[in-house]
């Protein structure tokens, strides 16, 4: 089998793991396998320029006529005064330009049914790019990235002024961290009032992904799963939560993907109980359960988000197994109910899930002892007492971001192309004197991520077990 076909899957998870060996392998026709190749017509590796096109065109025709649209690129963040972190894109900025370098801006301009699309980009420096490497110039905004109009920052404000005088509405989509350059903020203001915020105009078309985008989140699913397969593999009493988390890193680095998608969550023992357990600094005792949560990004800005939990020595508690059992029964009966509705063609949204889930769980912890049934299941109190131990939702979008457009309701039906998580879990404290003493210091979530289609669901994180036998297995291979 040729090693460029590596973005076919395959029932086989063996199989599939030989065909992430080498990051740069040796293809049957003698040729190397470049995961971050960007092939010939495109502007991101399995994204042509021409997909770009289209998004811009779906968005001018949600864009009232005399308007504008401006995304801006993200800036260069700095570790200490000249270090810099590695730059990340604008997801917004990416998705319209497919463009990676920092500080541009794109303005999208609708007159009079006239459609047009600008670039401002940094100029051409033989200095700074010995330094910082290529820079694309107003040539190749035009040539490559197939603008209409190109200026250089330098040029910022009168280009602005020029473009923007006489439009009656600017939508401007929200960057980084929440706060524009004074650049930008300097050379837009005498057309401030005029400022809409357009996230989410962007944000519905990005809910919905191409084939092209789902290949791209296939492969990042696919390079994620190899990665917890690794970690289950390499699991060990004693060792640290940070270096089983390094585990992830290295194979996801090795098999194609740029980064992790965030700071992975890695807790042991009662550690799992904390949602965002981001300190790692623990080691993994002989009869804890760890929970992990990572994903990670591929070129085109696509992310996977996987969470499993599984047993560091194989010695679990009654209670452990008992709350393990229940959690993945209830991913398991979500899954089913999604599935059954997309096929049935019946509408359901991620709240009307997150109530189904909300149900099940609530019954069987009032079995177990873990809710108290004071007024019964839908009483206050045992809702109180649910959002206690269990106070996140059972997904979220997912996409160029793991927490995805979120500016796109968990009310709206789900549609084909779009992609979530399902990920039910539980967390109790290990000083919660409520709780039956079997079930304290345990902390359990299995999340998988599923791509909604025309005739049901397909969960591209599947090739991860989460059987605790499946699981187990893999440290003895």
């Amino acid at each position: 089998m040729m090693l460029r076909k590596v973005l076919q899957r395959s029932t086989s998870t063996r199989a599939w793991t030989s065909r992430f060996k080498s990051t740069f392998a040796v293809a049957d026709d003698g040729d190397l396998f470049n995961p971050f190749e960007v092939q010939s017509g495109c502007l991101q590796p399995g994204l042509p320029a021409s997909e770009f096109q289209e998004r811009r065109t779906k968005l001018f025709a949600t864009m009232p006529d005399n308007s504008a649209l401006i995304t801006n690129a993200a800036e260069v963040k700095y570790m200490t005064h000249d270090i810099p972190w590695e730059f990340h894109q604008n997801s917004n900025f990416m998705y319209l330009t497919g463009l990676e370098e920092p500080d541009a801006h794109a303005v999208l301009l609708k007159s009079q049914g006239t459609c047009s699309f600008v670039l401002f980009v940094r100029p051409r420096d033989p200095h700074s790019e010995q330094w910082d490497g290529a820079r694309i110039g107003l040539d190749g905004a035009k040539d490559k990235y197939l603008a209409d109009d190109a200026f250089q920052l330098t040029n910022l404000s009168p280009g602005m002024n020029k473009l923007l005088s006489g439009v009656d509405k600017i939508f401007v989509l929200k960057p980084d961290g929440g706060r524009y350059s004074p650049s930008f903020v300097d050379a837009t203001k005498g057309f401030h009032n005029k400022f809409f915020a357009g996230d989410f105009l962007v944000e519905q078309l990005r809910a919905v992904k191409s084939e092209n985008e789902l290949n791209r989140m296939r492969f990042a699913a696919d390079i994620g799963a190899q990665g917890f397969i690794d970690m289950m593999k390499n699991t060990r009493p004693g060792m640290s939560e940070l270096a089983l988390g390094s585990t992830f890193e290295g194979s996801i680095k090795k098999n194609g993907a740029l980064w992790n998608a965030f700071p992975n969550v890695v807790g042991s023992g009662s550690n799992a109980a904390v949602i965002h357990y981001l300190s790692k600094r623990d080691l993994l005792g002989e009869n804890d359960l760890v929970l992990v949560d990572s994903g990670c990004e591929v070129g085109g800005g696509y992310v996977s988000d996987i969470t499993r939990t599984w047993p560091v020595g194989g010695k679990l508690s009654s209670g452990q197994i008992t709350m393990y059992e229940f959690v993945l029964d209830v991913q398991k009966k979500c899954l089913e109910h999604l599935r059954n509705m997309i096929e049935a063609k019946e509408p359901i949204t991620l709240n009307e899930l997150h109530d189904y889930s909300v149900d099940i769980m609530m019954l069987r912890m009032l079995d177990l002892g873990v809710l108290k049934n004071k007024g019964g299941p839908n009483s206050r109190h045992a809702i109180r007492e649910f959002q206690k131990y269990n106070p996140t939702h059972i997904g979220h979008y997912l996409g160029m971001d793991t927490h995805d457009t979120p500016h796109v309701s968990r009310g709206a039906p789900l549609v084909p192309g779009m992609v979530v998580t399902i990920e039910p879990g539980i967390y109790l404290p290990k000083n919660d004197f409520d709780l039956p003493e079997e079930f304290r210091g345990i902390g359990i979530r299995i999340e998988d991520d599923v791509v909604i289609t025309e005739s049901g669901i397909e969960i591209t994180t599947s090739k991860v077990p989460k059987g605790l036998q499946a699981m187990e297995a893999l440290r003895f291979e």
